[in-house]
């Protein structure tokens, strides 16, 4: 029986060694011509009112990697009803690359990222400076994690500094205003062009938040998006495999 636990153990921990890469993996999905989705498990948003979703995340995560996602996003802060442990869950229970996000800003949320299995970490501009956000970055590359640099309308000049390009190994365009939460998708179309010329092209641009139809996909990939990292629509859909598959047009 100790036997049978250590083996188990041993499975376990190797597995949340393991590393794979959200960067690559959007790369790859693009060269087969597909969409690449990055699908989230998120429990609930911040709205008044607003329930968490019942459905275990692994089980969430499962229906997402079927419907073609090609890496998986988990939401882990307390007030969307997330947390580290599915974060682990996840990563034990998928193939894919998977995010951690939440609200980073101490090494020792790196460090955390790292021991639950995180493959990437999501740093947002507008609550780091350009320093904090180098430190973080190199923090999780030094632990094999790649970092999303996530900016919105009032963070945006972040990202042209050369310092910021040479850490961030995806750059994410939020459509969500943090102030209000309101949501529009032309936050995006605003931005992107922008941002664009400066990018290498090895830099994948994704997408974030808002995204509910195909028809709001198509709008993403035409505005210059490389990926979409989508949660609501996804958790909140009957189907869930299917809702990935509509979102990829296929």
């Amino acid at each position: 029986m100790v036997e049978e636990i250590l083996k188990r153990k041993q499975a376990t921990i190797e597995k949340l060694k393991q590393r794979r890469s959200i960067k690559e993996a959007i790369l790859e999905t693009k060269k087969t011509g597909k969409r690449a989705v990055i699908a989230e498990v998120k429990r609930k948003g911040l709205k008044e009112g607003e329930e968490a979703v019942e459905i275990e995340a692994a089980e969430a995560a499962k229906k997402m990697e079927t419907g073609g996602a090609c890496a998986i996003s988990v939401l882990t802060d307390e007030a969307f009803s997330g947390s580290l442990k599915d974060l682990k869950t996840v990563k034990l229970s998928v193939d894919l690359p998977v995010l951690r996000k939440d609200f980073i800003f101490d090494d020792f949320q790196v460090y955390e990222s790292y021991v639950y299995g995180a493959d990437a970490i999501l740093l947002i501009a507008r609550f780091l400076s350009i320093e904090r956000m180098q430190e973080l970055a190199n923090k999780a590359s030094s632990l094999g994690m790649e970092a999303l640099i996530e900016i919105d309308s009032e963070s945006k000049e972040k990202i042209l500094n050369q310092d910021v390009l040479e850490i961030a190994s995806l750059i994410g365009i939020n459509n969500r205003d943090l102030n209000t939460f309101e949501v529009n998708l032309a936050t995006f179309e605003t931005i992107a062009p922008e941002i664009m010329p400066e990018l290498p092209k090895s830099i994948p641009l994704v997408a974030m938040s808002g995204i509910d139809s195909k028809e709001d996909a198509s709008r993403m990939f035409e505005a210059g998006a490389d990926a979409l990292l989508i949660g609501t629509s996804i958790m909140n859909a009957e189907a869930i495999t299917q809702k990935v598959r509509d979102l990829m047009n296929i």
